[in-house]
């Protein structure tokens, strides 16, 4: 079990990163496109500050990657292991009896565009 001890704080460690409302919104507006943080702030409806501070955790954690182009940083979602994750719990979650969300609603969620 000792040599476990390590992945098993780390599988932790990931599972937090995501257990955050805020970074599933993120990574819910990132999962198709790059955008900017003032763009990311806009569609979110959140303050510079919170927005900003959830997207430096997730650059370091290594889920987003980001580009700086003049004064702007960009962002994109670089781990599509953890889009597919959230994907699958979220369409997990709304096939309990009585879904807080409408399963299409759910279905589009964090989908590629094709």
């Amino acid at each position: 079990m000792n040599e476990l001890e390590g992945l098993f704080e780390k599988v932790s460690g990931y599972f937090s990163l995501l257990s955050e409302p805020m970074r599933l919104k993120i990574l819910h507006v990132l999962c198709n496109t790059e955008l900017s943080v003032g763009e990311i702030v806009d569609a979110l409806g959140a303050t510079q500050a919170n927005v900003s501070r959830h997207l430096n955790l997730m650059h370091r954690a290594g889920v987003l990657s980001r580009r700086k182009d003049g004064n702007l940083v960009y962002y994109t979602v670089c781990d599509d292991e953890a889009v597919q994750l959230c994907r699958t719990v979220s369409v997990n979650m709304a096939s309990t009896p009585e879904p807080p969300v409408k399963r299409a609603s759910v279905r589009r969620f964090m989908q590629k565009a094709t």
